[in-house]
């Protein structure tokens, strides 16, 4: 719509205006009239090193050529396709090659299949170190430094448009300036635009934009790419879309909606919701928020704990009804009975002894400065794009690397070393004797990998089977010994059915257990190496009881952070973000067990959890600050702020109306200022 609006009244630049009329497709990035012609439209450019890769003329073609490409099935046709055409031999040098082969060899040929080596070399330094001496026919991109970067586009600066778009403007700006807007800066440009304003074009834009910020998407821009938005935008993004085009008779299913959402948010998006149902749809909603079940017209609770304790129909029924069913979990935290519970006074800090931050700039933070007290727990709030993550994520977190160096604890599957360097200053960090950050990022890489493996538990049930059999350990693992010789372990069998997609079929040979009938056959008290894997973490508990404590310390904590639930041989990539991060403050928790002077930092860890569970994982963090500990926990939960010692509050706005702190002190505090928007959410 926006490449319409321009092509209609879009104003060129004098030099530029060649007399034609403007057309919308000059305006999009993947049509041929409108995508620069160095990055077809991608914004990005591919810069090779070709000394690196052709530099030494003396190799041969096949050393290019064959090896890693050679193993691909769709390159070997690809190969032998470019040695017939262009009549060259694999053992020829490539100082011997003509022009035409030489060009063909890195760019490809209109006359061969074959797009040319360069279009394979990945982004990036590839250094393989695996082979200590290779062979002249061993590829070079395994055992060379091939350096491919990827810069912005240097003709258009990484818009991916042409030039009659580069040089159009509506308003003094071009189309990729209003792309790169936040969704409510360019909501009010667009209101505030002289030109054309009664045109229909243009109000539609502003009613889509409006919506766009109703469900809570302000902070956006309109060229962020979809991959990198949280699961809950992409959800309120999909609501967008239906609420503007003014469907009926549609049923919705919605999954925890109001993750990551400010409670003001939460009030706008429930309202949308119930605009939804007016129009005469209907919507189903999984849900943990109070609000939206005080909102919901129907409520069916499921318990009544998680997990094998679940599945069973506790609720059917109104609110009202609901909140005298005494089965329920839930129900009494809505209730005047009980309610979730809200420590009677805050831990005094010594405001002498704190973590500083000063000229904080990144993304919109406004040059920035905040303070968080040690031995307290200190929460950070503010609205969606307020620059919560900006303060906490992207600009502590990497400070504090920095700074403390080996004492910073960082998931060992993440890269440390890319945390961004950050322009700001950091002072207090030198009581800090280690620093553990907590975030949502998956665990475990390999498909093998489960909870069990991720916390070190697995190594000590491979030891006790080994003890109480007289087997080598490796036998009761399935990326070892034990492991099934047809599935690798891994329970299904993967076909590869063609353009880069498989097929998972239940491995025959082993009944999907991973294992070897020998390691199967062993067993320890009644159970074997697969039924340790298929018992929940409450199950194991209770069996590993009197075998093992260390195993026992860890279930228990995994039980406290609300995994009792989850089976130890849970395949990760079904495990959620919340879960992950409890699972990984768990592993933490245990391999600390002193938490004096230690400092944890946590991303949103209630979410997804019902209110049973986030009181027992208050409790634990309340734990570690009365153990001498410090917390820096980002929230939206009003409950959870209202638990803190100190709160940092952002805002008052998100993206462009953020960027500053509004309020700082005691949950009381904040209660009584002015200023503090969550601080009338405060319980």
């Amino acid at each position: 719509m926006l490449a319409v609006l321009f092509a209609s009244y879009g104003k060129r630049e004098a030099e530029y205006d060649d007399g034609m009329p403007l057309a919308m497709n000059m305006f999009q990035k993947f049509s041929a009239a409108g995508m620069c012609p160095k990055c077809l439209g991608a914004g990005k450019f591919k810069q090779i090193d070709e000394e690196a890769l052709y530099g030494d003329k003396s190799i041969a073609v096949k050393d290019v050529l064959e090896g890693k490409l050679q193993k691909i099935p769709t390159w070997r046709n690809k190969i032998a396709d470019y040695y017939k055409h262009l009549s060259v031999s694999p053992d020829q040098t490539l100082a011997s090659l003509t022009i035409e082969q030489f060009i063909a060899l890195k760019y490809g040929s209109p006359k061969t299949q074959f797009s040319g080596v360069n279009a394979f070399v990945p982004v990036g330094d590839h250094t393989y170190t695996s082979v200590e001496n290779p062979t002249p026919r061993q590829h070079l991109f395994l055992y060379s430094r091939i350096y491919a970067e990827e810069i912005s586009c240097p003709k258009c600066n990484g818009s991916g448009l042409g030039e009659m778009a580069a040089h159009t403007t509506i308003g003094g700006k071009t189309i990729t300036e209003l792309e790169n807007m936040y969704i409510s800066e360019l909501r009010d440009f667009l209101v505030n635009l002289t030109e054309k304003q009664s045109s229909p074009l243009h109000g539609e834009i502003i009613t889509k934009l409006d919506c766009m910020v109703d469900v809570g998407l302000h902070h956006l821009s309109l060229s962020r790419p979809v991959p990198t938005l949280s699961g809950g935008e992409i959800q309120r993004l999909f609501l967008a879309s239906y609420i503007i085009a003014e469907m009926d008779s549609i049923i919705f299913v919605f999954d925890e909606p109001t993750i990551g959402l400010h409670e003001v948010e939460k009030e706008k998006l429930i309202s949308i919701i119930k605009r939804l149902v007016e129009r005469g749809n209907t919507v189903v909603a999984v849900e943990h928020d109070e609000n939206f079940m005080r909102a919901a017209d129907y409520i069916i609770d499921l318990g009544p704990d998680a997990g094998t304790g679940g599945g069973i129909k506790i609720f059917e029924g109104g609110y009202d009804e609901f909140l005298t069913c005494d089965n329920s979990r839930t129900a009494p935290y809505l209730s005047i009975k009980k309610g979730f519970h809200i420590k009677p006074e805050t831990r005094p800090f010594n405001t002498s002894e704190v973590l500083h931050i000063s000229e904080a700039k990144l993304h919109n933070l406004r040059d920035v400065s905040a303070d968080f007290p040690f031995n307290v727990m200190v929460g950070v709030a503010g609205v969606s794009g307020s620059g919560k993550s900006s303060l906490v994520s992207d600009t502590l977190v990497p400070l504090l690397k920095q700074a403390l160096k080996s004492r910073f604890v960082k998931d060992e599957e993440d890269n440390v070393e890319e945390l961004p360097a950050v322009d700001a200053k950091l002072s207090g960090y030198e009581n800090i004797k280690k620093c553990i950050v907590i975030d949502q990022k998956p665990i475990g890489r390999s498909r093998t990998s489960c909870p069990a493996t991720y916390t070190g538990i697995f190594d000590r049930v491979r030891t006790l089977f080994a003890r109480e059999s007289g087997m080598p350990a490796g036998l009761f693992s399935a990326n070892s010994e034990g492991g099934c010789r047809v599935c690798h372990g891994e329970g299904v069998v993967r076909h590869y059915i063609g353009m880069g997609n498989f097929l998972d079929l239940d491995c025959e040979a082993c009944g999907t257990t991973g294992f070897i009938p020998e390691a199967c056959e062993i067993e320890v008290d009644g159970k074997n190496i697969r039924d340790i894997l298929d018992m929940t973490v409450d199950e194991a508990e209770h069996y590993f009881d009197g075998k093992d404590k260390i195993i026992c310390e860890m279930l228990s904590t995994l039980r406290r952070v609300g995994m009792g639930y989850i089976k130890l041989g849970q395949k990760t990539p079904s495990i959620s973000g919340g879960e992950s991060q409890r699972i990984k403050l768990a592993r933490e928790l245990v391999k600390i067990r002193k938490s004096s002077d230690v400092l944890y930092i946590l991303d949103e860890p209630t979410t997804g959890l019902s209110f049973y569970d986030s009181e027992k994982l208050m409790e634990l963090l309340q734990e570690i600050v009365d153990g001498g500990g410090s917390v820096i926990i980002t929230e939206h939960d009003p409950y959870v702020l209202s638990n803190c010692d100190y709160i940092v509050e952002l805002g008052p706005g998100g993206g462009s109306d953020g960027g500053y702190i509004i309020a700082t002190g005691t949950p009381a505090e904040l209660k009584m200022n002015s200023r503090s928007i969550i601080g009338k959410y405060i319980k």
